[in-house]
């Protein structure tokens, strides 16, 4: 337990405090002191400015600090310290020594004669002490001032001093060093304890407590935490359930504000709480209209209804989240509850909007932390019936229809998203315009493939600052056009694994295999590569030949690098070979390209294969080679994949063959459409002299 913790009483230490003061006679009630002619020559505002951090300051000069005891430790909340504050501000002293309050009562007036002490911090809040904590120099720690200089350095005034605390909400106060409020009586009205605290008791058993006291209005930014000792008296006496005011000590723990009572008599929380007084029914589009660009706040005894648009199963929006509709044609909106919800798309729910905070997030417009219990289902099964409408008219209306369902038919192109999956943004076009569809990465659908076209296609509309998006609830929600035929010209994947090892290249390219060039980012290629010589692959040419073009090499297995062309003419073990030279296209721009017609109902793709570097001509180029993937019919972006080796690449020099291994993980899994794997050249070859002779070999391609 931390020596500083406001209000924590630490049982060895009472312990010893108790038996140091049982040889004194027992305490009276303290004495009602007349004025001691103690002249104040300095505010606590004034004092506090004279540390902004680090170390401790020490207090060199004849200073004095008047003020009201505003808090002390007779309820055991406080420990070894007390509150006190002028018109300024506030500030603790810590005192070495148990029933302060037989000394320092709340209410008293005291003097503080601020000659050799010293003025530090602990996490945020101002303290007084007798001198530099060594353990906690550098956090600016102090210690307690020892008994026997009390009176040396706290004069006692006269008693029943009132203090009226100001009334503030929590949004109104800050974790700045500085704070106006920090160690002040505040008065925070129209609170109440958040309903997951209500049942329990102020501190829990064995430690300290933290409750959160929250407004009515806005009561997912307007909170602050309710900071009980275990050691208070009051520790297990249960909080109040209703609504009203609570009085007490501001303070703050690095980013936190809490609140310190004096005892429970602080706490009047005598009303109903909020949103349970009756309610008169809203439309949601009267709602929506007293947001004018700034936070407002709903009025009291106000409720709207709707029937969810939103699909909580499918993730595809956060789960505190919720889209309502009020009827068909009729207004929506989002509303974000507190807690995680488990109103499923079709219910119909009443919402208690009493209070509660109207504001943007990212553009949309929402019922921002409104509690859970606010909300009650009322049916089930309920269905609204999408707006009908094009890109166009979505563009006209689209802050009228925002959280609203809208149908749209005849899309005639789809691209974007993440490999041609729906996570990310998916650019729309219909016949009168464009429009984004945006899916979360973390949507049960965000790895399906989409469609090129779509024949209907519903969602609800939902900007992301300026773009202006929808966002569909589950698949069915999207009816595939019927879009270019799939094609049949892909690799069979009939049995796992498919295996080939380009020993019959002469009588042409293997079914979904070819070779591009002008390969980029964005194309998978301009054009097929051109045979060498033209007549095609029936004819074998030697690893030296360089001429640009596709050719039928001898494969590295079983030769040498000293092996003429006679040799490796007849050498049965072919593999699919390329030359780079400077012709467009081929440096960069060289690709194999592995065409799969689509992946529906197989998993888990690795592909390996050899990579040969054949020609041992000494001095040339080095080409850098890397594997990925691209989805559609005509993919504009491409995925790199990770390979073992992780580094790939051919050099004029070289003969060898690496074996390569590619995990594709689950991102090829039940696609839908097609697949294109390549095995690319996208930088332009380093060194000088000629360009190097490629080839691959046994290829294999395996699923689940």
């Amino acid at each position: 337990m931390n020596r500083h913790q406001i209000c924590f009483s630490l049982f060895f230490l009472l312990i010893l405090s108790v038996s140091f003061n049982a040889c004194k006679k027992a305490f009276d009630a303290p004495g009602n002191t007349g004025d001691p002619g103690v002249v104040a020559t300095i505010s606590i505002k004034d004092l506090k400015s004279r540390y902004t951090s680090g170390t401790a300051v020490a207090v060199t000069d004849d200073q004095v600090i008047e003020g009201v005891v505003i808090c002390d430790d007779k309820s055991g909340n406080y420990y070894q310290q007390i509150a006190m504050q002028d018109a300024t501000g506030g500030i603790l002293l810590r005192l070495g020594s148990a029933n302060l309050y037989n000394y320092y009562p709340v209410g008293r007036k005291i003097y503080v004669k601020l000659k050799g002490l010293y003025l530090g911090q602990y996490n945020g809040t101002l303290q007084l002490g007798a001198g530099i904590d060594s353990a906690y120099i550098s956090q600016g720690g102090v210690t307690l001032l020892a008994f026997n200089l009390f009176d040396q350095h706290i004069i006692k005034g006269p008693l029943n001093q009132p203090v009226i605390p100001v009334v503030v909400t929590a949004s109104q106060l800050t974790t700045s060093l500085q704070d106006r409020y920090v160690s002040t009586l505040i008065r925070m009205e129209d609170v109440e304890f958040a309903a997951t605290d209500t049942g329990k008791s102020y501190a829990d058993l064995g430690q300290s407590g933290n409750r959160i006291v929250q407004a009515c209005a806005a009561p997912g930014s307007n909170r602050i935490t309710l900071r009980t000792s275990n050691y208070s008296n009051f520790a297990e006496t249960k909080v109040l359930a209703g609504n009203g005011a609570i009085v007490g000590v501001y303070s703050y723990f690095g980013s936190t504000k809490q609140l310190t009572i004096r005892d429970t008599s602080d706490v009047r929380f005598t009303n109903s709480r909020c949103g349970s007084g009756p309610t008169t029914l809203m439309n949601i589009d009267e709602l929506r209209s007293l947001y004018t660009g700034s936070i407002t706040y709903a009025p009291n005894g106000k409720r709207i209804t709707g029937i969810v648009i939103s699909d909580r199963t499918t993730s595809n929006l956060n789960n505190q989240n919720i889209i309502i509709q009020q009827g068909n044609g009729q207004a929506g909106i989002c509303i974000r509850f507190t807690s995680a919800h488990a109103f499923d798309l079709g219910d119909s729910i009443n919402v208690n909007v009493t209070g509660q905070e109207l504001s943007e997030f990212n553009g949309l417009l929402q019922l921002n932390n409104v509690p859970l219990a606010y909300a009650t289902r009322v049916a089930t099964s309920k269905a609204i019936t999408p707006r009908a409408a094009t890109f166009a008219a979505i563009q006209t209306n689209f802050r009228a229809w925002e959280s609203t369902l809208v149908r749209i038919v005849n899309i005639t192109s789809l691209v974007g998203g993440t490999s041609g999956r729906w996570g990310g943004s998916v650019t729309m076009t219909d016949a009168t315009g464009t429009l984004i569809s945006f899916t979360s990465t973390t949507a049960t659908f965000a790895n399906n493939s989409f469609p090129s076209t779509a024949d209907s296609f519903i969602g609800y509309l939902t900007p992301f600052n300026t773009t202006r998006q929808i966002a569909f609830r589950n698949l069915s929600d999207v009816v595939a056009g019927a879009g270019p035929p799939p094609g049949s010209s892909g690799l069979p994947l009939t049995n796992s694994p498919y295996v080939q090892n380009f020993d019959g290249i002469a009588t042409g390219l293997p079914q979904g295999i070819s070779v591009k060039i002008g390969a980029s980012s964005s194309s998978v290629g301009t054009a097929d590569m051109p045979f060498y010589p033209a007549t095609g692959l029936s004819s074998p040419t030697a690893w030296n030949q360089t001429s640009a073009g596709l050719k039928n090499f001898a494969s590295f297995t079983g030769m040498s690098s000293s092996s003429d062309a006679a040799v490796q003419g007849a050498h049965p073990n072919r593999a699919l070979g390329i030359r780079q030279t400077s012709a467009t296209g081929y440096d960069p721009g060289a690709s194999y390209v592995i065409l799969l017609s689509n992946t529906s109902g197989k998993t888990n793709f690795q592909l390996t294969f050899l990579l040969q570097s054949l020609d041992v001509t000494p001095g040339g180029r080095t080409t850098a080679w890397s594997v990925e993937y691209g989805i559609g019919d005509a993919p504009t972006s491409f995925t790199s994949v990770t390979s073992s080796p992780a580094t790939l690449s051919t050099n004029l020099g070289t003969f060898s063959s690496t074996p390569v291994t590619v995990n594709f993980g689950s991102s090829l899994n039940n696609i839908s459409q097609k697949v294109w794997i390549r095995i690319v050249t996208l930088a332009a070859t380093t060194g000088s002299g000629n360009r190097p002779s490629t080839a691959i070999d046994d290829l294999q391609l395996s699923w689940n």
